[in-house]
């Protein structure tokens, strides 16, 4: 018997784990900045020791991201033609100059946050890291009150700047899915702000966990101070407000999406009973949010920094989560017929994210064991510096 088939489209998966691992790392990187930026550009003084750590991070976590569009590529090698193929309506043509301009934007604010650093260390140190400090001051080795006043200027315009461009990076990405018509779980107004939201949560939850790490093993104290320990429980209880404003953006979405049309009930359904429910329910909300929740809603909980790495380390799991039931998820609703649209990560996709994985880990203990993100100075030190200057010196010795 012959069978004629007047129309056989087919769906296929074509936004894989590479491209929500991207988004992944660019939330992380929002996150990271947007609370760097909160002791230097809106002035709240207990947050100012985080900012430096935050801004390597960002930086750190931009230079990774990218990767993964382009081991995405069919041709990974035309990655470059973006850059001379604008297309005005294309949300994707902008984000190739964001990803361009907000790592570059980080880069001249983190040097003006550690060029007194560098300075002092072309000064104290010896050996690979003085001369490397004095390479990287460029010549600018000036410690006077009126260039340090003048550092401090360019820290907060370019954090200024910073914030709005880290804010556009990720959440254009939620703005490219919203945009997607068909695709029922994208569809909707608060896609870019649920992207943001649990950017912030991820990127705390990272936060944390770095400067548990990095302030133990790489400051000069290789420890945790008292005083330091208290910002990270404040960092703590910032993240569960972050959990809270995400978890009740994530219920609103679901709300609408379930008593929507067909399309958006069975996206619901896919969720809730179906091939995603254990990682929506069980990962994403379970693992990734009512955990982390509970220990940083305690005090008793809050205080240890055991049980706050573990919050941390939950979060990211759900937002990694988050992204593959958004990204993955979004695309196996079928637009016709009745069967989900199957997707089946590739070896080589696994390959990259692995080694990408590494690369970052690396990127980041480099920077932490040579830059001076937590001053060239024990703490003790710097305080007692502090106390000898004259008020009217107007010289700052404190790194952090």
């Amino acid at each position: 018997m012959e069978i004629t088939y007047l129309a056989n489209v087919e769906h296929p998966v074509q936004l894989g784990y590479l491209i929500s691992i991207y988004f992944f790392y660019t939330g992380l990187s929002a996150g990271s900045f947007v609370l760097s930026s909160l002791g230097t550009v809106f002035g709240i003084q207990k947050y100012k020791p985080i900012a430096k750590a935050g801004v390597v991070m960002a930086i750190a976590l931009l230079a990774v991201a990218p990767l993964h569009l382009i081991a995405d590529l069919e041709q990974p090698a035309r990655f470059y033609t973006l850059f001379f193929r604008l297309n005005p309506t294309s949300a994707i043509s902008y984000g190739t100059f964001l990803l361009t301009l907000y790592p570059l934007t980080c880069i001249f604010y983190l040097w003006f946050m550690m060029r007194k650093d560098f300075a002092l260390g072309a000064q104290k140190l010896t050996g690979f890291r003085q001369a490397l400090y004095s390479f990287l001051t460029f010549g600018k080795k000036d410690l006077s009150p009126d260039a340090l006043a003048k550092d401090q200027k360019w820290i907060k315009g370019l954090g200024t700047l910073g914030v709005p461009l880290a804010l556009s990076v990720h959440g254009y990405t939620g703005f490219i899915l919203a945009n997607m018509q068909a695709r029922a779980l994208w569809h909707t107004g608060l896609m870019p702000l649920i992207f943001l939201m649990s950017a912030m949560v991820s990127g705390t939850g990272l936060l944390i966990l770095i400067l548990i790490l990095t302030q133990r093993y790489f400051s000069p104290e290789r420890a945790l101070t008292p005083r330091r320990k208290a910002v990270l429980q404040d960092i703590a209880r910032l993240m569960m407000w972050f959990i809270v404003v995400d978890g009740v953006l994530m219920a609103i979405n679901f709300i609408i999406l379930y008593f929507g049309n067909a399309a958006g009930y069975a996206a619901a359904e896919m969720l809730l009973r179906g091939s995603h429910s254990t990682m929506f329910l069980g990962v994403e909300i379970g693992l990734g949010l009512v955990i982390p929740f509970v220990i940083t809603f305690w005090s008793k909980t809050r205080k240890s920094l055991g049980l706050i790495s573990l919050a941390s380390l939950l979060t990211l799991l759900g937002v990694i989560a988050m992204r593959i039931n958004f990204v993955v998820g979004g695309q196996q609703i079928p637009l016709s017929g009745n069967a989900l649209n199957p997707y089946h990560v590739e070896p080589r996709h696994l390959m990259f994210l692995c080694c990408f994985a590494v690369l970052e880990v690396v990127i980041l203990y480099l920077a932490f064991k040579f830059l001076p993100v937590y001053g060239i100075e024990p703490e003790k030190e710097r305080t007692s510096v502090e106390h000898h200057l004259p008020p009217s010196s107007g010289v700052s010795v404190r790194s952090n």
